[in-house]
């Protein structure tokens, strides 16, 4: 009896010390809205935010390394379905350690993660969205299948690069991104440099924002070539202001060859750190059918 209680002790003392070098976080979001969007007459739900379930942990390999993974799902919260994708977010496995982290898989392009979606006081939700008319400008790549990244982070620099295995629109291209960035107390500069998919496509961003305490102000601008040989160009200006227990959005970005004149307005009530609501409008001046949309949400994270 005594052998057997100490042989479970050990074996505790084991799942133990295995717990401590791994962890696996649970997260989520689940965004609903009442609106219309832009281009379109219909009021319906929506959820332009990307409602998600996602997973990532890590494990200590010793030696200072360990190895990473992520896989995060998307979802419709109206009707319960599933994305085409079922990993739409990203699913990677990598490495990291004093060299800087490497991943492969599926995952979000260092220029829109590290700056294109740095800049946009709404994030990229919501129908006051500025990203797309001001930083994506029609050719910016979101994500990458068959990809293979590396990141380095030292003393608020931050660097990106990577290269796709695959081009989704068939063509013989391979996409790849370049993505640094530094942030530092209320300073924030990036740049990114992209070729998206086409032989002909680049993209170039540059921008920044600054918390001056009773507001943040961001600017950025876009410039490159589509995938039919055009020249292209965009800019964005916002702010996002501190009211109460939310937050004041406003901005306006625009494309260039009449592509998109957009301006967003909008206030997120925070009922706690994880929840709030929201209410949103957007008019883009180029926009083909409905020029303006809104949204009456509530969103909670987890």
């Amino acid at each position: 009896m005594k052998k057997s209680l100490i042989a479970l002790a050990v074996l505790g003392a084991f799942a133990g010390a295995a717990s401590a070098q791994s962890s696996v976080t649970i997260y989520g979001k689940v965004n609903v809205e009442l609106g219309k969007a832009i281009g379109s007459e219909d009021k319906t739900m929506l959820d332009s935010a990307g409602s998600r379930l996602g997973f990532k942990g890590v494990e200590d390999l010793g030696g200072g390394m360990a190895a990473t993974f992520g896989i995060e799902h998307r979802f419709t919260p109206s009707t319960g379905a599933a994305a085409a994708n079922f990993w739409n977010g990203y699913s990677t496995v990598g490495l990291q350690g004093a060299f800087g982290h490497v991943r492969v898989g599926r995952d979000y392009t260092p220029s829109f993660l590290m700056v294109q979606n740095q800049i946009d006081p709404f994030g990229g939700d919501t129908q006051g969205a500025l990203r797309g008319a001001g930083m994506l400008i029609g050719i910016g790549k979101i994500r990458s299948n068959s990809m293979v990244e590396y990141h380095f982070s030292t003393g608020g620099l931050n660097l990106g690069a990577q290269v796709s295995g695959a081009n989704e629109n068939g063509g013989t291209n391979k996409p790849w991104s370049l993505a640094a960035n530094y942030a530092a107390g209320p300073l924030f500069v990036g740049v990114a440099y992209e070729n998206p998919t086409g032989d002909e496509d680049k993209l170039i961003n540059v921008g920044g924002r600054y918390n001056l305490g009773f507001a943040t102000l961001s600017a950025g601008y876009s410039k490159g070539t589509t995938a039919a040989g055009a020249d292209r160009s965009g800019w964005l200006v916002g702010a996002n202001v501190p009211v109460g227990a939310g937050d004041f959005k406003i901005g306006y970005a625009r494309t260039s060859d009449d592509v998109s004149s957009k301006v967003g307005v909008g206030y997120h009530y925070n009922l706690s750190k994880r929840t709030k609501v929201f209410a949103d409008y957007g008019r883009d001046s180029e926009a083909v059918g409905a020029k303006t949309g809104y949204d009456f949400g509530v969103q909670h994270n987890f």
